[in-house]
């Protein structure tokens, strides 16, 4: 028993880095194997995942801190700048102007999502949505969110209670087709 939740916590934690390794197929695998609680099993994954996010969100937001970084950016930025100003001149290839237009879509909605998230009271709101549901993507939001300054135990809070939710909900998965 102490191994299967060891086993799940482990790998809800690996998950939280490795996208490639999600903790679901594996929850519903121990669910339906073991037979053990899915409430139990639920908030041990989300143990796991929580550890993880915090790792990437702190990990974050000593990035965005970082006055090395931040000079790099201020750098990386007026070059672009210039750049922009330099080439306002010349025409842009047909070709370009394609590949260009494929991007605006993904640009509008990833401003629209920076924009709501730039917002304090929709930050918490996004952030659990983010965690039970998958979208946004909560590696996504747990770095972005970094930069806010949301302190450390509200992420720590919100992100286990999504992940709670949602990883119960699919623990109880076998339980309900299996009966």
């Amino acid at each position: 028993m102490i191994a299967a939740y060891l086993s799940t916590l482990v790998t809800a934690f690996v998950s939280a880095f490795v996208p490639i390794t999600p903790i679901e197929p594996y929850l519903i695998g121990v669910a339906a194997v073991t037979g053990y609680g899915p409430v139990g099993l639920g908030l041990t994954a989300a143990v796991g995942q929580t550890a993880g996010k915090t790792v990437i969100f702190l990990g974050a937001r000593g990035v965005f801190r970082s006055g090395r970084v931040q000079r790099w950016v201020a750098r990386v930025s007026e070059h672009r700048r210039r750049k922009r100003v330099v080439n306002a001149d010349q025409p842009v290839s047909a070709l370009r102007q394609r590949i260009r237009a494929l991007g605006v879509p993904l640009r509008t909605a990833a401003a629209m999502l920076t924009a709501l998230l730039e917002k304090p009271a929709l930050t918490l709101p996004i952030l659990l949505l983010s965690a039970f549901v998958g979208l946004p993507p909560l590696l996504a939001t747990s770095i972005y969110i970094a930069g806010t300054p949301m302190r450390t135990p509200v992420f720590a809070t919100v992100c286990f209670t999504g992940r709670a939710a949602r990883f119960i909900v699919i623990a109880f998965g076998p339980q309900l087709i299996l009966g």
